[in-house]
Order: structure tokens, then sequence, then C-alpha cells
């Protein structure tokens, strides 16, 4: 058995993490073949799609005539969302999971504190994060090698930190709803929910000036893929992505740390 709480939470996920991956990997150089078709569709027919629906694809659909921008738009914006559903899962499930199953009322007995009990199983779930991230960058490779196009480094390469770092806030804020509550259903609807409906108005933001201020609690609209395929990081939005991790974080930390543990 590990005694260490990160390598062992790592070895317990394995079979996950490999699922996720080839999922991840299959998925996007699927959607990434299909450019060449799609850039034809889109040429010809944008204009037919409504205006209030063409935000999706860029502005006036413009991102979807490169490859660099249909990777902003179609492999992490539409497509990507699987790593969006997978850092939920994972984050609602690392500690609450065990603790719903009683596996961590036994861990709790070994002479190891549950701050570090704590920060060793977010530290799993920030590297299952950028595994699956680092999975999809390779398989956005892939695909931009099957139909002879290329993403520059930098393009990718920013856009990856800002999906990574997106992927994480939202794990840690599930992870933490999960192990204030002992319940990962709270982390896992809570946090499900507000994905769901972040990402639906940043979509529409530009729909309206009430979807526009209500744009300004969308995770999202702080990501600004389509914004990375063609402009450097914003420093701004890196901190409030951040900025929000931390919090829930140091809060999780809190309450875990003083709370009653359940026995289910």
């Amino acid at each position: 058995m590990l005694s260490n709480v990160f390598l062992k939470t790592l070895y317990e996920k394995r079979i996950a993490i490999i699922g996720w991956a080839i999922g991840i990997l299959l998925a996007i150089i699927g959607v990434g073949v299909m450019f060449p078709s799609i850039k034809e569709i889109f040429g010809s027919q944008m204009a037919q799609i409504p205006k209030e629906f063409q935000g999706w694809f860029g502005e006036n659909g413009n991102m979807m005539s490169s490859f660099k921008g249909y990777v902003a738009t179609e492999l992490v914006g539409n497509v990507g969302i699987m790593l969006v559903i997978q850092a939920i899962i994972f984050g609602s499930s690392l500690l609450a999971g065990d603790e719903e199953n009683n596996v961590l009322q036994p861990l709790l007995t070994l002479p190891i504190s549950r701050r570090s009990i704590y920060a060793q199983k977010w530290t799993a779930l920030a590297v299952i994060n950028l595994t699956l991230v680092i999975v999809w960058a390779i398989a956005v490779e892939i695909a931009a090698l099957l139909v002879h196009e290329t993403v520059g480094f930098n393009i990718l390469f920013r856009i990856g930190i800002v999906f990574f770092l997106t992927n994480l806030a939202l794990a840690t804020i599930a992870y933490s709803i999960g192990a204030m509550t002992g319940k990962r259903s709270a982390g896992g609807i809570f946090i499900g929910v507000y994905a769901f409906l972040a990402y639906f108005i940043n979509a529409l933001a530009g729909q309206g000036d009430v979807v526009k201020t209500l744009n300004q609690l969308s995770i999202f609209k702080y990501a600004g893929y389509i914004e990375l395929s063609s402009h450097t990081i914003l420093f701004g939005n890196i901190v409030v992505i951040v900025v929000a991790l931390i919090i829930f974080y140091i809060l999780g930390l809190l309450i875990f740390s003083r709370r009653d543990i359940q026995m289910n």
C-alpha cells in the first residue's frame, strides 16, 4: 500500500485517467480532421446562421476559416468541454468521494495531518488536469498533421496554459465544496450548473446588456480562448482565475481541517 497520499491517489485513479486520455485523444483528433469540410461549410453557409449564435464561432464566424481559430473555438470551446467535465468529476470526488466511501476515516488515523491530506489530493488533482491538457495538445498537433495544417507553438502553449488554469479553478471549486460538505454531489452539482450557465452566457455575451453584465461572473470570459489565437495572455484575466482558485482552496482547507468527518 502506498503511504504517500499523492501517489496513492494517482494510482487509484490510473484507469479513469487513462480512459479520459483516450477519449480526449480520439475526440479531438476526430473533430480536428473535420476542419477542411467545416471550413468550406462555414465559408458558404455562415450568413444563414442566426446572428445571435454566430458568437459561438468567433466574430462573424471568421475564426473557423483558419486552423488556429478552429482550435480556439471548436477544439477548446466546444469539444474541449470534455476536459471541463472531467475536472468537475475528479474535483468533486477525490476527497468527498473517499469520505462517502468511508476510505478517508481510516486514513485520518495515520500520522498525517488533514492539511497534508487536503494538499496532496489537490496536487494529484492538478497533475491529472495538467496531464489531460497535455494529451489535448498532442491530439491537436496530430489532427493538424493529418489535415496538413499547423498551429504555432506559442498559440498552442498560451491556450494550453489558460485551458489548464481554467479547468483547475473549476476543479478546485468542486474539490473545495466537497471538502467543506463531505458530499461529492454538492460540489459536482453546484459547479456543474455554474459551468453550464457560464459557458452559454459567455457564448451569447454580445446579445444584450443584461447578458453582458452576467458574463462578468463567467470564468470563460476571463479564459478568452478565441482571443488567445491571435493575442497574448491578458495578465488581469489570469489574476481573476487564479484568485478564485486560491480563495476556494483556502476556504476548503480551513473548513475541512476543523469539521467532523462523517461515517456512512
